[in-house]
């Protein structure tokens, strides 16, 4: 479940086929509940409780940016009571985008992420080009882990973090 409706969801699809050789399979719901982290939890919390009968999820996952949310800590709260793996980008998704191209860790303001992540070609209107580097995902992720060494779920990192490691960690069965 993602708070974006273009590239978070793009991006997983993305790293869904990539991981795929490797036995790993994501179902992604997009949701149009807006940019509240909370709201997309309790999204995520309706879907799961309806499919119950219907199918099986091993894990259900949501991707939010911090993006000065108030909703955030109560987001945090509700996602470990229901057991929801709520991965938070710190500023914005974009981040984790950036560390598949390069290894900087410096913090950026909002505009000034999505300048550089379309100057190195990771994003042109909110949409990966068929070009983006998913291949470096693993890179992605070892800096992700030097970013923020205490990276899990339900927890707002310093800012440049994200906490993309744990869903490639989930699809990969580790």
């Amino acid at each position: 479940m993602t708070e974006g409706m273009k590239t978070e969801p793009q991006y997983v699809e993305l790293l869904n086929a990539f991981l795929r050789s490797k036995g790993a399979t994501a179902v992604v719901k997009r949701v149009g509940v807006g940019g509240d982290p909370l709201k997309v939890v309790r999204r995520c919390i309706d879907l799961r409780d309806q499919a119950r009968g219907e199918e099986r999820f091993d894990a259900c996952v949501c991707l939010v940016d911090v993006d000065q949310h108030a909703a955030l800590p109560a987001a945090c709260e509700l996602a470990d009571r229901e057991s929801v793996l709520l991965l938070v980008s710190n500023l914005k998704f974009e981040v984790w985008l950036r560390w598949h191209a390069e290894a900087k860790r410096s913090g950026l303001t909002s505009s000034q992420l999505d300048r550089l992540t379309q100057k190195l070609g990771l994003i042109k209107n909110k949409r990966l080009p068929p070009t983006f580097p998913i291949h470096q995902v693993h890179t992605a992720c070892q800096i992700a882990r030097q970013a923020d060494p205490g990276l899990r779920a339900g927890r707002v990192g310093p800012d440049p973090s994200s906490a993309m490691p744990v869903l490639v960690d989930l699809l990969l069965g580790r």
